[in-house]
């Protein structure tokens, strides 16, 4: 059963035994340290699995942290259910905070990108509000792009994925299919297309949906679609 602890994402899973409604509780207030010792930290994921041995009446509890390029685990047993959380939590805590102190922090930055593109909801009031709706409407590529250019990396990597999962297009990959040109490709449909898009989804799942039909058109037309592309990097230094 997820939760939130803080920023803290908490999951419990129990075999041979129930976790009553006030040790639940009680174990969100056990987690306050933890979740106050990962605050800085993107993402920090908490699994917690409650084990009952009928035989030794004793429970077994496992904590997995996850954080940005490292798994941290602890445990403990006992025959009272919450010393035995509150002693896996403790030992849990202290790795966590020395995580803290020295993370990875080139996953970090990864995680902390992956959260942005998560929670850049593109929801407006109107079709025709914000920065890019309006570079759209002006014809204004360069300000398109420009607003787009933390997407960047993560979408070549979305699309040298997608160009891996299809065989015709790994084929022609370094030949007449080149993943910056599927790129700008795909910021090209999206400024065409702006004020026609779905309100509902993010941005960067809406940016995505365009990535294969972007590789389709590029295979079929690779020479008009290679010159497009061209005129929109182009496009970049000077408004329509």
């Amino acid at each position: 059963m997820p939760s939130r602890t803080n920023n803290l994402r908490l999951r419990i899973q129990t075999k041979d035994c129930n976790i009553p409604t006030d040790e639940r509780e009680r174990l969100e207030g056990l987690l306050t340290p933890l979740a106050e010792a990962v605050a800085e930290l993107p993402t920090p994921e908490l699994m917690v699995e409650v084990i009952y041995h009928p035989r030794s009446r004793a429970y077994h509890v496992e904590f997995t942290l996850k954080l940005p390029g490292r798994n941290l685990r602890a445990g403990a047993a006992d025959a009272y259910l919450d010393t035995a959380l509150e002693r896996g939590i403790q030992e849990l805590t202290t790795r966590a905070a020395a995580y803290a102190a020295h993370p990875d922090e080139a996953a970090v930055g990864m995680a902390r990108d992956r959260e942005a593109l998560r929670n850049d909801v593109l929801a407006p009031e109107a079709a025709d509000e914000g920065p890019l709706a309006h570079a759209s409407a002006e014809g204004d590529y360069a300000a398109f792009r420009t607003a787009l250019a933390r997407y960047e990396e993560w979408l070549r990597k979305r699309v040298g994925r997608l160009i891996q999962r299809r065989a015709n297009a790994q084929a022609r990959l370094g030949r007449d299919l080149r993943i910056g040109d599927v790129v700008e490709a795909v910021y090209l449909r999206a400024f065409e297309h702006f004020t026609e898009r779905s309100t509902d989804v993010s941005l960067s799942e809406w940016l995505e949906e365009l990535i294969d039909p972007s590789i389709s058109e590029i295979l079929r037309h690779p020479d008009e679609e290679r010159e497009a592309t061209s005129l929109a990097r182009t496009l970049r230094e000077t408004p329509l």
